[in-house]
């Protein structure tokens, strides 16, 4: 079974068609079984990579950073509900707001969480939850403890393997199917339990950075 972490910047164009191309993987390989995230990843970097994208002055700058800090707090909340329930709350999110560029709301999260079929008062008493920023912060610990500084990266094991994975930068369809093609990956990946992994067993991991020449 292949697992992808792929870490997002739940507002970036790039990021979303990453997402949608890890869909593409899910469907196409028939022979091997999936398991993938999408988890968010709010750096310095990803709030700069917004203002630009939206054609924003820096002084948006605390603005931005809330507004991606409550959506990532919005999505684990989603999460907690189920994996595909939280999954398809962030891509209907996504859809409105990167491609139909609605303005964030509370009326806009609740017409997404019942598209998405989640209990909608259960999530607006997550998403304000100590227990979601727990889950938002294990995030961004999880990016640090595998050396991610950039969203539209993907870490990926092969639970078949030995124990290290790869890290693939602008991570995208094609790149995972040419070590799918060529065979690295079943050479060099896997985790036990990828949250046990983090800090204790780090030395048992080895990212491989993938080479985009």
């Amino acid at each position: 079974m292949l697992e992808i972490h792929l870490f997002v910047n739940p507002l970036g164009m790039q990021c979303y068609h990453c997402e949608q191309d890890v869909l593409r993987i899910d469907r196409d390989l028939q022979a091997t079984k999936l398991n993938y995230q999408f988890v968010p990843l709010i750096t310095m970097q990803t709030i700069e990579d917004t203002l630009t994208r939206y054609q924003l002055d820096c002084r948006q700058r605390q603005r931005v950073s809330h507004l991606l800090y409550q959506v990532s707090l919005d999505y684990k909340a989603a999460l907690f509900q189920g994996g595909k329930r939280g999954r398809r709350y962030l891509l209907y999110l996504q859809g409105e707001l990167i491609k139909h560029q609605r303005p964030y709301s509370l009326a806009l999260i609740k017409e997404v969480a019942a598209k998405a079929g989640l209990d909608l008062e259960m999530f607006l008493a997550d998403r304000e939850s100590p227990l979601a920023k727990q889950a938002f912060s294990a995030d961004q610990k999880m990016a640090n403890e595998l050396g991610v500084t950039q969203t539209a990266s993907a870490v990926v094991f092969d639970t078949s393997g030995p124990d290290y994975g790869i890290l693939i930068p602008d991570f995208d369809y094609a790149s995972l199917c040419e070590f799918l093609d060529n065979g690295t990956l079943k050479a060099i990946d896997s985790p036990q339990d990828l949250a046990a992994t983090f800090g204790n067993n780090r030395r048992r991991f080895k990212i491989i950075t993938a080479s985009n020449d």
